[in-house]
């Protein structure tokens, strides 16, 4: 509990900044000329409280408190190649100990434990033509649902208090006036991947695990009607089992968000949605869920999907969105759904300034379904409350 304490102090300063915006220090923006070095720093600290219902009746309630907090700096080597770097820290009230790592690999949910400090950026990026940029080192490459509670069914990185990262190559290529294009070839340890990836997926059986690719197309025009079109694939080849055996890892997701021309008084609506496909994937059974195959929807093949709706500006600097989405037992590669879990989501957002803004939010997730040997499926509800401060 002691090595919290400078976390402690930090999180106490970042809630109490707001009450006096006179006292506010100016962002400082990142300097883009060649040979200058530049900065940002990023603390977020959050109150959770968290009410379990485990599967046999237990109801547990934990409250705690946390901070993530990121330097990062950019160098801008020439006009067309920049260099950046950032260190990433997680700390909780629940904490047991303190260390800095630096792995290849993350916990299959994706993140970084709490009590952690790692390099979740170092890369460098060269902007080949007006139209083409390549990024090589680690990265984070986001393709969630937009909109005030971005989550995803496949590639999210950062969300929250999460701490996480790829390793690779990253090509994003504008090849047309409506369309751009993703390409990612990321590495995986022998002990796991950067990505989420939960067990029963494995890297260390075959020499092809050891890279995942990954392909987004999104229409460029993000300011009509549409505010999001996308389509993505992953593949990781031989990094589970079915049927004794080794199988490809393929996920489809195609993300969609809309945005109607009324408005009353200058608010802005969205809606959207999100749906996710594998083809096939590992029985429940190895992903821990003892649960007969014929009572899944699709058999072998595993969804994962959300639908989400936004209200911006009803007030000015205020937002408002709902969600709610679910995910097969046998979903594995997300790191905003867990398997077999229908969530339900409100949040609330308020910018305080252009580097400071407060959210609330508020949480339930279900087991969709009941394992065999339990009496009841296992109930989460959470609320937290936190502020983001970024210069």
């Amino acid at each position: 509990m002691g090595l919290f304490y400078p976390g402690r102090f930090l999180i106490i300063s970042s809630i109490l900044i707001p009450l006096n915006l006179n006292n506010l220090i100016a962002s400082q923006p990142l300097n883009t000329s060649p040979g200058k070095l530049g900065y940002n720093i990023s603390i977020r600290p959050v109150y959770y409280y968290v009410i379990t219902t485990e599967r046999d009746g237990v109801e547990n309630t934990e409250r705690t408190i946390n901070l993530r907090a990121r330097v990062g700096i950019s160098y801008h080597l020439t006009n067309n190649l920049t260099f950046l770097g950032r260190i990433a820290m997680r700390l909780s009230s629940n904490q047991e100990k303190f260390r800095f790592l630096l792995d290849s690999y993350t916990s299959g949910s994706g993140s970084y434990p709490a009590g952690t400090s790692t390099v979740d950026e170092f890369l460098l990026i060269w902007e080949l033509t007006p139209g083409m940029k390549l990024t090589a080192g680690r990265f984070q490459g986001r393709f969630p649902l937009m909109g005030l509670i971005p989550k995803g069914v496949d590639r999210y990185y950062g969300s929250n208090l999460a701490i996480s990262h790829t390793d690779g190559i990253w090509m994003e290529w504008d090849g047309s006036a409506k369309w751009r294009l993703h390409l990612i070839a990321s590495h995986n340890s022998t002990a796991g991947s950067s990505h989420a990836a939960r067990s029963p997926l494995r890297f260390d059986e075959s020499r092809a695990a050891r890279i995942t690719g990954f392909a987004n197309i999104q229409h460029r025009n993000t300011q009509g009607k549409w505010a999001q079109r996308e389509f993505s694939i992953s593949v990781t080849p031989q990094n589970f089992y079915r049927d004794g055996e080794l199988r490809n890892h393929i996920v489809f997701s195609t993300r969609w968000m809309y945005r109607p021309a009324f408005s009353i008084s200058g608010e802005e609506y969205l809606f959207g949605g999100e749906l996710g496909f594998i083809p096939v994937a590992p029985r429940p059974s190895d992903a821990g869920f003892q649960i007969d195959d014929d009572r899944l929807m699709f058999g072998g093949s595993a969804i994962s999907w959300q639908l989400s709706a936004y209200i911006n500006n009803v007030f000015e600097h205020h937002r408002l969105g709902i969600l709610y989405g679910q995910s097969d037992p046998h979903w594995l590669v997300s790191s905003s759904f867990a398997p077999n879990v229908t969530m339900a989501e409100i949040r609330y957002r308020y910018t305080i300034s252009s580097w400071i803004h407060y959210e609330f939010r508020f949480r339930l997730r279900d087991e969709i379904y009941r394992p065999l040997n339990a009496n009841r499926t296992r109930k989460i509800f959470d609320f937290y409350t936190r502020f983001t401060v970024s210069f």
